[in-house]
């Protein structure tokens, strides 16, 4: 919901402290099912954290045939570091194949080593890269401060300062290294300085400027001045500012200008585009993203604007909003003459071919509609479900079940699957994930099947999605539309009088079936609930407040889920286009999107949605939506039964003044 971010894509992305995953879990164990292995493991856990050496030897010599074995010994040397040789330690980092703990104990050690000033064994251990840690390079530079190397990381250092909007606490003696031997230069300076202001981080911007010169901080006064009110653009620059920061500030405020006034920006850089010194790359670019501003809004002149700019300086973001601003406009033969401007690759676009066909018949030119419809309609996606509407056609899901494969035979070849099996039991989760990234990054092409169907059968219905589309097989539907939490989904779908298929729907798009993720913005849980829209529904609805704040728990996050997407339906008087886009971008936004003076067909107005993940959420939602209906059922509702035509009208509630929850 609301852009939520989604699931993590490499291995450095989960490198944070493995303890979060080791404690997150205790409270949710059921230890009536643990082995007996399983049990003394959590046992030497404990004693692990409480250093009793005695009984950490005792678990240890009874688990060395364990699968977890390893992650007893890699707790026990992060938690002790001080207690542990650097040979024992190392003897580890290169004798624990099949892993990802050497990855995580190495930069732990290598902080601890830093941080105890061990430098010698820091420079032996640290390796350029391996890392995407500031504070371990800043180390490194550092450690060769220290051993007399200063003039082999001096560029280092300079590049780290500059490129660096702002530094952590660590790099602190890099950047006094830097100040005492006067290497911070006026260009640096400004090159930190204009990074910050091109991010808008212009606290950070001001921080830096105290390195400038008098003229200096007037002239980046003067920047943030014209980034607060950007219409100063209209008027000259200052000449006491230098050419190269003129034209920057001109740049990033025309840009700015035309998030609220594209024509005034439109009108100044035409005037005024010589005197700054762009070059025709420079104007094209800017001319190219003042245009999207009226396409975004669908300005009347958007279509003029956009034609406006030279062919061959049109780049795939400004060709596909032209054609978008054509679909929205019903402007079909300004669609077929752009889409014949196409390249091959882009005409052969599901999205285009079928709006192709739209055109077509629009234009009444059906006999050459139909071959593309017909063609689109076997296709198991929504263009293929819409042209199957336009044939009265059944739809065609396509199943094909993946490769399966022993699991004895897989573990003997692969023998991180018991560690796998072993991380489920006892619900360490993060771990899990990091032993599955790195099982993928190790095995066969021909093995992702049947690793998906593992993960499936342990009900890790997120890794088995994310295991099955690396190898971008999607024809086993059971894999990737699993129906978890069915009573759960079934309760909430009956009690708010909405389909549990399209419940199914909107987790499968936000979650892929991870209860315990959160976005970059805070969503939280299967169906990704803002804890704000999660607070307005549970008071709305009198949920109690432990259902409304404990998010990752699924059967609250799926009942307030789907309180929100029935509140959602019933303000848009039934239209599951309407509720599905207000689910992702908020009801707010989306009452802005409803013409006002118009209908528009459902298909033209999610294919012209201004914000592009609400387009493609959307039309992901209502096609999953359909195939969850056929997996339950059976059987499937076709996609135009739930597509009216949009305006204000017909869709927006006469409740519109009502109080919304935030999204």
């Amino acid at each position: 919901m609301h852009f939520a971010a989604r699931i993590p894509k490499t291995l450095l992305v989960l490198c944070v402290s493995l303890s979060l995953s080791f404690n997150q879990a205790i409270a949710s164990i059921d230890h009536a099912k643990l082995t007996d292995n399983q049990k003394k493991f959590l046992d030497a856990y404990e004693a692990i954290k409480a250093n009793d050496r005695p009984l950490i030897s005792k678990y240890k010599s009874q688990l060395k045939n364990y699968p977890l074995y390893p992650y007893l010994v890699y707790l026990d040397y992060k938690y002790h570091f001080k207690d542990t040789p650097s040979g024992v330690i190392e003897s580890f980092l290169n004798n624990t194949p099949n892993s990802p703990l050497p990855f995580f104990l190495k930069s732990k050690w290598l902080h601890y080593l830093a941080e105890t000033y061990q430098w010698d064994l820091y420079l032996k251990h640290y390796k350029e890269d391996e890392y995407r840690s500031v504070s371990l390079e800043c180390y490194f530079i550092q450690a060769s401060i220290t051993r007399n190397r200063a003039n082999q990381v001096q560029k280092k250092a300079q590049t780290l300062w500059k490129t660096h909007i702002s530094l952590p606490k660590t790099c602190n003696p890099v950047k006094r290294f830097l100040r005492k031997e006067h290497l911070i230069t006026g260009s640096m300076v400004w090159s930190k300085a204009r990074l910050a202001m091109e991010k808008g981080k212009i606290n950070q911007a001001k921080k830096i400027g105290r390195d400038l010169s008098k003229m200096g901080r007037r002239s980046l006064n003067f920047w943030i001045a014209t980034y607060k009110t950007p219409k100063k653009v209209t008027r000259a620059i200052p000449a006491y500012i230098s050419p190269v920061i003129r034209q920057a500030i001109f740049m990033q405020g025309i840009q700015r200008l035309s998030y609220s006034e594209p024509e005034l920006a439109l009108k100044t850089l035409t005037q005024r585009y010589e005197q700054y010194g762009l070059n025709p790359t420079e104007l094209a670019d800017l001319q190219s993203k003042i245009s999207l501003r009226f396409a975004y809004q669908y300005h009347p002149k958007a279509s003029e604007y956009l034609a406006q700019i030279e062919r061959v300086s049109k780049n795939k973001r400004t060709l596909d909003w032209e054609l978008q601003v054509a679909i929205r406009e019903s402007n079909w033969i300004d669609y077929l003459d752009m889409y014949a401007l196409l390249s091959e690759k882009q005409q052969n676009e599901t999205r285009w071919r079928y709006w192709k066909a739209r055109a077509l018949d629009e234009l009444n030119q059906t006999k050459k509609a139909l071959p593309i419809f017909k063609l689109l309609a076997q296709q198991r996606n929504f263009y293929g479900f819409m042209s199957a509407d336009r044939l009265n056609q059944p739809y065609q899901f396509n199943p094909t079940p993946s490769q399966k494969k022993s699991l004895t035979k897989m573990a003997q070849k692969y023998p991180q699957l018991k560690v796998i099996q072993e991380l489920i039991a006892i619900n360490w989760k993060l771990s899990l994930k990091r032993e599955w990234y790195h099982l993928l990054d190790h095995i066969d092409k021909d093995d992702f099947e049947a690793i998906a169907n593992f993960m499936s059968d342990w009900n890790q219905h997120n890794l088995a999605i994310q295991t099955i589309s690396k190898v971008k097989k999607w024809d086993d539907l059971s894999l990737r539309f699993p129906t978890p939490y069915k009573q759960p989904v079934l309760q909430a779908a009956d009690k708010n009088t909405i389909d549990p298929a399209w419940v199914y729907g909107v987790i499968r798009r936000e979650s892929a079936f991870s209860a315990n993720i959160s976005s970059a913005v805070g969503a939280v849980g299967l169906m990704q609930l803002m804890p704000k829209t999660a607070r307005y529904i549970g008071r709305k609805l009198g949920f109690k407040k432990r259902q409304y704040t404990h998010l990752t728990s699924p059967e609250s996050n799926i009942k307030l889920g789907s309180a929100y997407l029935s509140y959602l339906h019933k303000k848009y008087n039934g239209s599951r286009v309407l509720a599905t886009a207000a689910y992702n971008a908020g009801p707010h936004r989306v009452d802005q999107w409803i013409p006002k003076d118009t209908i528009m067909s459902a298909d033209q107005w999610i294919e012209t949605i201004p914000f592009s993940e609400t387009r493609a959420y959307v039309k992901a939602v209502l096609e999953y939506t359909t195939i969850f209906k056929s997996m339950l059922n059976k059987k499937y509702d076709r996609l135009e039964n739930f597509m009216h035509p949009i305006g204000l009208p017909k869709t927006l509630s006469a409740h519109k003044t009502n109080r919304k929850p935030q999204s």
